[in-house]
This record gives C-alpha cells, structure tokens and sequence, in this order.
C-alpha cells in the first residue's frame, strides 16, 4: 500500500545508543514501513519543550537536535531520501526509496536559526507549540489569544520563502489570524476533530471548513486524548467520518504523531506495524479503495507535489 504520514516525532525520539532510523524501539522505523509501504512519505518533526529550557539555550539545544535529525536521515541514504521538494519526493519514489521531509514544531525554539529556515531544509513549520511563545499562543493555553505582532511578520517571512505553515498547536484565534493574513493553504498535520472529541487540540469545524476549501490537508492524530470515545480504532474512523461529512475528502489524511504519544494509542495501534490493519478497518467501515488511498497517501502526496518547492 501507499503510506503517506504527516507528523512523527521519531527523529528528537530516538535516544538509545546504536538505534537509528533503520531499527529503534519507537514507534517508527524504516524495517516495519518497509513489511507494507510502497511508497513511503513521512514529515519529521524537529521539536523541544521549551518551557523546560533556559531561554539562552534554545538556540543551542534546537541546533543539537537539529544535527542529530540530519544525521539519523543522512545515515540512511541508501533507503531514504530528505526531500525539499515535491519533485524530490517523486524522484525517491521512483528509485524505491522512502521520502523525508522536516518540519519545526514550535519555530520559538530555533531562536535566531529562524532565518535560516529554508536553509536547514525545512519546508513546513508550526509558530506554537501547546503554550504561549514570543509569536503565537498554543491551543493548550488559551483559545482566545492568538499571534503577536512578531508573529504576524514571522508568519509572512515564512510563507515568502516557501514554508508550509500547519495549524496543529495553534489557538482557535491564531488559526483564524493566520487565514486573515494569508489565503494560501495551510495544513494541521496532527489534528482530530472537536465535534468528537472536545480536546482543545482538535479542530473547530469552522476551522476544518476553512482548510477544507483552502485545500489544505487534515492528518489524523492517534493520541488516546485526542482520540476519545471507544478506545479502539473504530474511534478513529468516526473522526474521519466528521471531516467526511463537511465535505473534506480530498484534505483528510494521516498524522499518527508516532513518537509523540508516548504510546498512548487506542486499542489497536501499536506503532506504524499497525498501518495495515487501520486500513482493514477502514474497509470494514465502508471506505472504498478509492477514499482509502486518498487517505493513505494521494491527498496529502498532492498537496507536496503542488505546494512544497
């Protein structure tokens, strides 16, 4: 099958010595995408918990984790290739390798590295984590407050040089700013649905709404919390059912958040080896092939072919 996965945070997860992205025990890992995924496209993220640092080493823990990403991809070259670009995607596709590409889960914590985003090789970025920074309030924190004016312009410098900016941790206020600032699409890569589950990190559907016609892309989130309702994968399935139902067929796709969930995944999601079996009950619910493969890989494989550069 064709697996397309919009957010991990494998590549800040992977700390036991001698593991790498070729066989770890995480979440992820190029040996159990390799048993079902042809092709393979996943979004890293490269991410810190920035409430947990000292100001004045930001900049130097994001620049070590940055190096450590770089390393863990670069090392497995002759399976995988980091991606800039749509075209890029394609061509690894084309040589029977998997494809990587990186985004920044909270651009606060790159401190001045900012500037040089495109540089590093990221092409989506998310200005907010859970909390308040110097450019955006989190979801987590308060719904109401939304970017600064900081914020505003480093939302503009990003979307000038190309970088996808995805809504995921972003307050209800801050989403509904950045659609003011701009009309470009923009994606949440790891986002369920509030309708379903109240969690203030899933989606209004106004906000599902405005993605949807912005032809954005929607990734679904494995965590338990987010999840809600029955514990099994079933649960899944009615969040997809909801973006269905507000017309997003062409928008919904898959953000595990593998690594990110400290394996908090309803019954049924073990790690990315359970892939093939969400499919399964996708079409025990009554998804055609055709909506499956949109899920699965096509909607959020266009968006980087069309949007990614």
């Amino acid at each position: 099958m064709k697996y397309f996965d919009c957010h991990a945070d494998t590549l800040t997860e992977i700390t036991v010595p001698g593991e790498t992205l070729r066989k770890n025990t995480c979440d992820l890992d190029l040996t159990r995408t390799e048993q079902f995924a042809a092709p393979y496209t996943q979004i890293f993220a490269v991410w810190e918990n920035r409430n947990l640092l000292d100001g004045e080493c930001l900049e130097q823990e994001f620049c070590k984790n940055y190096r450590r990403a770089a390393e863990l991809l670069m090392a497995q070259q002759d399976r995988l290739v980091w991606c800039r670009s749509g075209a890029e995607m394609e061509w690894a596709h084309s040589q029977g390798k998997a494809a990587a590409f990186l985004s920044v889960e909270d651009v606060s914590i790159m401190g001045n590295a900012v500037e040089r985003i495109r540089e590093l090789g990221f092409r989506f970025a998310m200005l907010s984590w859970n909390y308040k920074n110097e450019y955006a309030c989190g979801a987590v924190e308060n719904q109401k407050r939304g970017l600064t004016e900081a914020g505003r312009c480093l939302a503009q410098m990003l979307l000038e040089q190309g970088i996808v900016l995805d809504i995921s941790h972003l307050s209800d206020r801050g989403a509904q700013e950045l659609f003011e600032l701009t009309d470009v699409p923009l994606i949440a890569s790891h986002s369920n649905v509030r309708d379903i589950c109240s969690h203030p990190r899933n989606l209004e559907n106004e906000v599902i709404r405005e993605l949807i016609r912005r032809g954005g892309i929607i990734g679904m989130n494995f965590y338990r919390e987010f999840v809600g309702g029955e514990k099994n994968t079933e649960a899944i399935i009615r969040h997809m059912d909801a973006v269905l139902e507000l017309g997003g067929e062409d928008v919904l796709a898959l953000g595990g958040d593998f690594d990110g969930c400290n394996g908090a995944f309803p019954e049924g999601i073990r790690g990315v080896e359970s892939i093939p079996d969400l499919y399964e009950a996708m079409a025990a619910a009554g998804f055609g092939q055709k909506l499956k493969d949109k899920i699965c890989y096509e909607n959020a494989g266009r968006f980087v072919k069309k949007h990614v550069f």
